[in-house]
C-alpha cells in the first residue's frame, strides 16, 4: 500500500511527481475510452444530421407544412443528439469517479460520488447558512482527518419550485460547496460568521439570542459580520488569521458569500459557487495535471483552517 501524501508539506512544484505516480495512470486508462467515445460522437452525429434532414424532408413532402417540418426536425435532432452524446457522458462519468478516487486515495481521504448523506445538513439549514428548499441534490463527497478532526466537503444544489403561468419551475436557491470539520471537543456557545450584508446585517440576527461581535480591525469588519452567544469564546475562535483563512478559502474555491457556524463540535461553511470537481469537456483531453492540482489545493486549504482553529483554541485539542 502507498504511503498517503502530506498535504501541508506538499510543494506545488513536487505535485508533477505525485500527479504522474500516483493519478496519471488511472487517467490514461480513461483517456483511451474517451477517444473512442468521442469518434463514436462524429459519427453518430453525422448519422443524426442525415435523419434529422431526411424527417424534415419528408415531413414537409407529406403534409407541405413548414411549421410540422421544423418541428419534426428539431424532435429528431433532440434524440439524435442525445444518442449522440451518451457514450461521452458515460465515459465522462467514469472517468471523473476513478480520478476522484485516485485523488482521494493519495491523501489519505475516501471519495462518493453521490450516494452519501450530507454531513450537517440539519444544523446548516438551521442555522441559516444553506436556505430550505423543495429539494436538494448532493454529490462528491471527499472525507478524511487532520490532526485528530475529521471534516467532509462536497457540492450542493438546492432549489424551490415556483408557479408560473405555464406551470411550474425550478429555482436555485443555492449552490456551491459545503464544509463540515469535527472537533474532538464541544464549543461552550454558538458563534456565526456572514459576509457583511450593509443595512441588512440585523436580518442574520433577527430571532436569535446571538449577539454581534466586534472584530476590530476596518479591513476584516468591512468584510464580515459576527454574531455569537459566548463573546469570549468567540474572540478566541473568530481572530484575524482565522478570518484571513476564510477570505483565502472562498478565493481558493472561486466563490462568494462564504458564512459559516462554529456549533456544538462542528465548523460549518457554506461557500456559494458553481460545481467544483468537473474533469472537463470529453472533448479535451483528460491528462490534464491542472484540474487535479485544483483539487489537491482545496484540501490543503480546509486543513489549513483547521490547524488554525486548533492553534486558537488550545482547549479543542485531543488530549
Amino acid at each position: 500500500m502507498e504511503r498517503p501524501i502530506d498535504l501541508l508539506a506538499l510543494a506545488d512544484e513536487t505535485f508533477p511527481h505525485l500527479y504522474r505516480e500516483r493519478i496519471e495512470p488511472i487517467l490514461k486508462d480513461r483517456e483511451v475510452e474517451r477517444l473512442a467515445a468521442v469518434a463514436t460522437f462524429w459519427r453518430r452525429a453525422g448519422l443524426g444530421a442525415l435523419a434529422t434532414l431526411g424527417v424534415v424532408a419528408l415531413a414537409f413532402f407529406l403534409a407541405f407544412n413548414f411549421d410540422l417540418a421544423i418541428f419534426a426536425g428539431l424532435a429528431t435532432g433532440m434524440l439524435a443528439g442525445a444518442w449522440a452524446t451518451a457514450p461521452a457522458r458515460a465515459v465522462a462519468l467514469s472517468a471523473k469517479k476513478h480520478a476522484l478516487e485516485a485523488i482521494a486515495g493519495a491523501i489519505n481521504c475516501s471519495y462518493a460520488l453521490d450516494t452519501f448523506p450530507p454531513d450537517g445538513m440539519e444544523q446548516f439549514t438551521h442555522w441559516q447558512l444553506v436556505p430550505t428548499g423543495d429539494r436538494a441534490t448532493f454529490q462528491d463527497r471527499f472525507a478524511g482527518a487532520h490532526h485528530g478532526c475529521s471534516f467532509a466537503f462536497f457540492d450542493g444544489h438546492v432549489q424551490k419550485k415556483v408557479r408560473t403561468r405555464r406551470g411550474s419551475r425550478w429555482e436555485t436557491l443555492f449552490r456551491g460547496q459545503l464544509i463540515c470539520i469535527e472537533f474532538p471537543k464541544q464549543f461552550s456557545g454558538t458563534t456565526l460568521v456572514h459576509r457583511d450584508a450593509g443595512m441588512f446585517n440585523f436580518i442574520g440576527a433577527w430571532g436569535t439570542s446571538l449577539q454581534r461581535v466586534g472584530l476590530g480591525e476596518s479591513r476584516l469588519e468591512k468584510a464580515f459580520e459576527v454574531y455569537a452567544s459566548d463573546q469570549v469564546e468567540a474572540r478566541t475562535l473568530i481572530h484575524p488569521v482565522f478570518m484571513e483563512r476564510l477570505l483565502e478559502l472562498e478565493a481558493q474555491f472561486n466563490g462568494q458569500q462564504l458564512r459559516c457556524a462554529f456549533v456544538s463540535g462542528r465548523l460549518l461553511i457554506a461557500i456559494e459557487g458553481g460545481d467544483r470537481f468537473e474533469l472537463g469537456s470529453m472533448f479535451r483531453t483528460l491528462l490534464d495535471e491542472a484540474r487535479v492540482q485544483v483539487i489537491l489545493k482545496d484540501v490543503r486549504e480546509i486543513m489549513k483552517l483547521i490547524d488554525t482553529v486548533l492553534t486558537a483554541e488550545r482547549g479543542i485539542l485531543p488530549a
